[in-house]
């Protein structure tokens, strides 16, 4: 073959891999760009449904989501992602099934997603198991331990699991790490709230509402605690407040009425209920207590038009009762005898139902009868006012059940327990099962229901009164129930001597663990063991008197600007008094000496 022909199969062989690297070369880029289109509409789609989630538009955020899994080529990561914002959409729509499908395929795409075993395990936790909910949130925790939202759900699981004292570490740990700090010092303070450590649940409470001042969960807790405390005052202070943040809380609202009856602003309480009843025209609890209080203002005509509803609706134990009360105020014993006898063969439960029947019974004259419903509701709480008022007009003094009242070797004994714990003055009375007051004659308005930690009873350890610039101040020290020194839980109540008021009962040792104090100025901060500070004012801050200088003054118009005045202050010149010579008379004044 001549070298011309050579040359021209060379050419030919040349060009034909050319032409096939081109046609791959246009393949391969045609595949990438369509994966590459693919990949951005699933993105795309993605951040749609993510946005609609955000606003809680979950049946958007389902189609948008479902939409871009669909689309195959999506990272293993953004698949995971995507099917974790689809499940918590389901979750919120109570569709727990799919939601948990969703998970669980979001982890088996990516085996290291956090986020979606801390979801879980808030999905695991909502249907009621506690223990799955647990283990999903170790996982979590072990993939990102500086997660600090993660502790604290799952301080919440171990929490409904019953493992309380494992809950508060946790919780701890979620402060030590989350910005935020309000819901764990909430869920502290509600912790303590049901062991019945008032003042160590106000602490937490402040706290929690010092990061979120409107925080209606925590203003209401806060209420409640006052309450308990019998401050009344501060108590519908932050009640009012929760019902303003939460309008649509009922629970909220109730407890404000009652403390309106309680405290006799029955016109008040009224309002509450109205408000109430007609978010809720079948809410039996609210048409008894309107009808109580409806009573109260002698308006025995409405007052039943609501008992006999709540009657008809629900027909309990203390619906008859105070009904009966009112047919008793409205001189009809007949009627008020009958609804007597329907309440106690419904067995009424509560202090304050068989309280209304000895009310009732004392009005319509059945003396025996009513004696005998008061001692009822006593032995279901000492210190219901109405049983106790009630036995005291009918002539019953001092009932046992309401004194307390203990025989001659029992009282010895108290005083005896009395005199060892006395310091300076001081000394224990028990209010109830493991309930402590401690009581000071020289401060005969203070009852202080101590916090306790243990089984035991406490022992005060040390009263101090302060001197110099906290003159006015006092310490008591006590061992709050510990069993043994290395479980030494130690207390302080720091009291404001002149007001004779508490104003927190604060940390002084765990084990053996210490806590800061650093007193300041008009400060106190105490440090506890775990490292939680709170600050308490002793006293207020005495501001210096302003400068005498001219105040900037402003005044805006329409259009949104400002006019400055800003007047140099003026020195004041004392203007002289010209003091005129009085013209003499007789011979000197006519001559001008």
């Amino acid at each position: 073959m001549s070298a011309p022909h050579l040359l021209s199969g060379a050419i030919c062989l040349a060009l034909s891999f050319a032409l096939c690297f081109a046609l791959t070369a246009i393949i391969s880029l045609t595949v990438l760009s369509a994966s590459a289109s693919a990949q951005e509409s699933a993105n795309i789609l993605a951040r749609k449904g993510n946005a609609a989630l955000a606003r809680n538009d979950n049946p958007q955020a389902i189609s948008n989501l479902s939409e871009a899994l669909s689309i195959g080529s999506v990272p293993i990561y953004t698949r995971a992602s995507i099917l974790n914002d689809r499940a918590i959409a389901y979750t919120r729509q109570k569709k727990y099934e799919l939601a948990l499908n969703d998970f669980n395929s979001a982890i088996e795409s990516f085996p290291e997603y956090a986020i979606a075993y801390n979801n879980r395990g808030l999905l695991l936790q909502q249907m009621g198991f506690y223990k799955e909910a647990i283990e999903d949130f170790n996982r979590a925790i072990a993939l990102q331990p500086q997660q600090g939202a993660t502790f604290h759900n799952r301080a919440n699981a171990l929490k409904k699991a019953g493992a309380e004292k494992t809950a508060f570490k946790d919780y701890g740990k979620a402060l030590t790490l989350l910005d935020d700090k309000s819901a764990p010092h909430l869920a502290r303070g509600m912790i303590h709230a049901k062991h019945d450590r008032s003042y160590a649940a106000l602490r937490e409470l402040n706290l929690a509402l010092s990061h979120k001042h409107n925080h209606a969960s925590a203003l209401y807790s806060r209420g409640k605690i006052y309450l308990a405390l019998k401050d009344t005052g501060n108590a519908i202070s932050d009640i009012t407040k929760a019902v303003d943040l939460a309008p649509q809380t009922i629970e909220y609202q109730m407890t404000l009425a009652e403390i309106y009856q309680e405290k006799g602003q029955f016109t008040s309480a009224r309002t509450v209920l109205n408000d109430i009843l007609k978010a809720e025209p079948a809410n039996t609890k609210a048409m008894v207590m309107r009808g109580r209080v409806l009573r109260s203002l002698n308006r025995n005509d409405q007052a039943l038009e609501d008992l006999d509803e709540a009657v008809a609706l629900e027909g309990s134990a203390v619906t008859y009762a105070e009904r009966a009360l009112v047919y008793a105020s409205s001189n009809m014993p007949e009627l008020s005898a009958a609804d007597m006898d329907t309440a106690i063969q419904k067995a009424p439960k509560t202090a304050r139902s068989w309280a209304a029947l000895g009310l009732a019974a004392q009005l319509t004259g059945l003396t025996n009868n009513a004696e005998r419903y008061y001692r009822e509701a006593l032995k279901r709480d000492k210190k219901d006012e109405i049983s106790l008022a009630g036995l005291e007009e009918l002539g019953f003094l001092n009932p046992p059940e309401a004194a307390g009242a203990t025989t001659a070797e029992g009282e010895a004994k108290a005083i005896a327990e009395a005199k060892a714990d006395e310091s300076d003055g001081w000394s224990l009375q028990e209010a109830g099962d493991n309930h402590y007051i401690a009581v000071n004659p020289r401060y005969n308005r203070l009852e202080i229901p101590l916090d306790l930690y243990g089984p035991e009873k406490p022992k005060i350890l040390e009263w101090t009164e302060l001197n110099g610039n906290y003159k006015g101040f006092g310490l008591l020290r006590y061992n709050a129930g510990s069993k043994s020194k290395k479980d030494a839980h130690e207390q302080v109540v720091v009291i404001n001597l002149r007001k004779q008021k508490v104003l927190s009962i604060e940390p002084y040792r765990w084990g053996g663990k210490i806590a800061e104090w650093t007193w300041k100025t008009t400060e106190l901060i105490v440090k506890d063991p775990d490292g939680i500070t709170n600050t308490l004012t002793l006293k207020k801050k005495v501001k210096k008197a302003p400068a005498r200088v001219a105040k900037q003054k402003y005044w805006s118009d329409d259009n949104g600007g400002f006019w400055l005045s800003n007047p140099k202050p003026t020195k004041r010149v004392k203007k002289r008094r010209r003091i005129r010579k009085k013209k003499q008379k007789g011979l000197f004044g006519i001559f001008g000496f």
